[in-house]
């Protein structure tokens, strides 16, 4: 990703541009452009970077910094952007695409450009697909493709163009792969003098042998207040679907939650007709109303006795927002985990609407070997709950293991092999000593029977040593291995030092590192105008010159010319004085100092205006009676300044007014001081 920061105002500004990454990515390059020459950002603890950060602001010199902010989102924070100039930030990127029943999903966040202050001049994207099978169809739901399938038969080129745009949607893309059985793609990376990297894909048919497996599966619904609308029905709709397509040899029960539990039966009871239609009507009546007792139904779920002939499964429907009972997302993932833990019902989720909370839905179905699926308000129900129920039905491989042949194999995520479904994709990542992996063995259970897969030599496709790509994936994996065993244990000491490490050896952003960027070139203080001047002195340009707070620079070259723009739109009572002349490059550097100039000035920032008052800029919702307040004075850019920030992240709009601040918050008077 290629950003501009352009700055078209008078004063120096601090940018912040927050970024979404598509899951499991790993951003493997950060670096500014510096004069127009690219700097690399380098790997620091998250505390360490920030520090430095804030160190090379006061100084003026010209940092960057890319931190992680939460769920697969990135800050990039970069200061000065120069007055009436711009700052370049390149960020480079590595994922796997998604595969869905022999379907590939490619997303590009183009979505973000539809806040650009005008239309895009040019949009062109292109997109180019490499894939070792036939590529049969390649769609996109959100923009009109030109698509030409590439004469040598190795992929396809898709590319969307359009001028004078605002983006508003995100690209999508679709490809469609056909392979007629199982196969296997072991890709890997052998650097020198060190042990190697695979990604070893192993991908089912997209239309898998359908033998009949014998299920016992609970279906719990979600039936409180949150669920109201479009999400109830949609669940209703979803569940006709799940239930109709029950086999002869099926069972099931119903059950379901508001602020308490129901049961359709006390047990499980055979799929019948009979059975299926009164389960229908007990459903249909039930009208969305009331909290959200998510625990107590999952554990009344798993807790009914699984029968050993039948694969025992729950699919669980819901928006996922617990409000009674068990609120927390870990303690809930801990209970259910644990009490299904005899049975080993395989958990699948599927999520309604936008609210739904996907910490909890994936972490459920994560540690209790199911899957999850989520459909947004307006989405083809249909289509959605008809291609997840065909993946759960029949697992093409159930307690899956994998033999690397002999094959000195560590580091695998993830560590437990999890069941491969029909139109999913199992990815394995891990290190090899010695020489790859070269005759592997897949065994699993299907149908009620031991099946086994194996691959020889040349069988698996794709392999080849050079492929650096590998390594910051496996470690994003471990990381994220790493962060979940820190986020359900709590922050051990050990655990947090291995994410570090990994984190500074790969280049990967994570909660306790970040990318910074460092200019090492200090540059002038104030506010630099490449524009000509005539005059070498303040008083000679008193008469076009406006308040700017504080000390403004601006270049003069001597010969005349006119002010810099913005000088002319605000008070021209302003006092000037030289505070610092000298030349650079046949340009004069004058700095000016304005004193006292804007008394009685206002600016509005958001709901609040402020006031100019003696060099401050004074919040007029401070009453007369200062003595109401207690007082906190704060050094700007100190580092007690940075803290209230970071802590405080919304006084920042209102500090950005300049160097001396009086602002009311939280009770309290903030007065930032020179």
């Amino acid at each position: 990703m290629d950003e501009v920061f352009v700055n078209p105002y008078t004063v120096d500004l601090e940018g912040t541009y927050v970024f979404p990454l598509p899951e499991g990515a790993a951003v493997d390059k950060f670096s500014l452009k510096v004069d127009g020459v690219p700097v690399d950002g380098e790997m620091l603890d998250a505390d360490e970077a920030a520090g430095v950060y804030r160190e090379l602001v006061r100084e003026n010199r010209d940092p960057a910094l890319l931190e992680y902010v939460g769920r697969e989102a990135f800050r990039c924070r970069i200061y000065p952007i120069p007055a009436e100039g711009e700052k370049r930030v390149e960020i480079s990127y590595t994922e796997v695409l998604p595969y869905d029943g022999g379907t590939v999903k490619y997303e590009y966040p183009l979505d973000t450009e539809r806040f650009s202050v005008k239309p895009l001049e040019d949009v062109d994207v292109t997109v180019n697909i490499r894939a070792d099978g036939d590529v049969k169809t390649v769609y996109s739901p959100s923009h009109e493709l030109d698509v030409e399938m590439l004469n040598d038969g190795t992929g396809v080129e898709a590319r969307y163009h359009a001028k004078d745009a605002w983006p508003d949607r995100d690209l999508v893309l679709y490809y469609v792969l056909s392979n007629v059985d199982i196969a296997a793609n072991l890709i890997t990376h052998k650097p020198e003098a060190d042990d190697g990297y695979f990604l070893m894909l192993v991908t089912p048919p997209a239309a898998a042998d359908k033998t009949e497996t014998a299920k016992e599966i609970s279906f719990v619904m979600d039936t409180s207040g949150s669920m109201a609308g479009e999400s109830i029905e949609q669940v209703k709709d979803a569940l006709a679907y799940y239930l109709n397509r029950l086999g002869e040899r099926d069972r099931f029960n119903l059950i379901t939650f508001s602020e308490t539990v129901r049961r359709f039966r006390e047990t499980t009871v055979p799929a019948t007709k009979s059975n299926v239609k009164d389960a229908l009507d007990f459903a249909r009546a039930i009208e969305a109303a009331g909290g959200t007792n998510i625990n107590d139904a999952l554990l009344a779920a798993v807790s009914t006795p699984g029968d050993a002939e039948r694969t025992s499964m729950v699919v669980f429907l819901t928006d996922g927002k617990p409000t009674v009972g068990e609120k927390d997302t870990l303690d809930i993932i801990d209970n259910v985990t644990g009490a299904n833990a005899e049975d080993g019902a395989r958990l699948f989720v599927f999520g309604a609407g936008y609210k739904v909370n996907t910490d909890l839905l994936d972490g459920l179905s994560r540690e209790n070997g199911g899957l999850t699926r989520y459909v947004e308000p307006g989405e083809d129900i249909e289509l959605a709950v008809t291609r997840f129920y065909d993946k759960i039905a029949s697992p093409v491989l159930s307690d899956v293991e994998i033999d690397w042949g002999g094959g000195d194999v560590y580091d695998v995520y993830p560590p437990e092999t999890p069941d491969v479904f029909a139109g999913t994709q199992l990815i394995v990542m891990g290190r090899y000593e010695g020489g790859a992996p070269s005759d592997v063995t897949i065994t699993g259970a299907r149908g009620g029977e031991n099946v086994g897969y194996a691959f020889v030599g040349s069988e698996i496709t794709g392999s080849d040593d050079d492929n650096p790509f590998i390594a910051p994936l496996w470690a994003a994996r471990k990381i994220g291995y790493l962060l979940e065993e820190i986020r359900l244990g709590g922050e051990d000491e050990e655990l947090v030092d291995a994410v570090i490490a990994l984190s500074k050896e790969y280049g990967i952003v994570t909660p306790y590192t970040s990318y910074l960027v460092e200019d090492t070139a200090p540059k002038t203080a104030g506010v630099t105008y490449p524009r000509t001047w005539g005059g070498t002195s303040g008083g000679a340009a008193e008469d076009r010159a406006g308040w700017l707070g504080g000390a403004a620079t601006f270049a003069a070259r001597d010969g005349g010319g006119v002010p810099a723009p913005g000088w002319n739109n605000v008070r021209t009572d302003a006092e000037l004085s030289v505070k610092e002349s000298r030349v650079i490059g046949g340009m004069k550097e004058v700095t000016i100092a304005v004193h006292g100039a804007a008394d009685g000035q206002l600016r509005y920032v958001g709901e609040r205006a402020f006031a100019f008052e003696n060099g401050f800029w004074v919040d007029l919702s401070i009453g007369k009676d200062r003595g109401d307040y207690e007082t906190v004075e704060v050094t700007f850019g100190s580092d007690e300044y940075f803290e209230l920030l970071a802590s405080e992240p919304r006084l920042a709009e209102y500090l950005a007014l300049g160097e001396q601040v009086e602002v009311l918050w939280g009770g309290r008077l903030y007065k930032i001081t020179l």
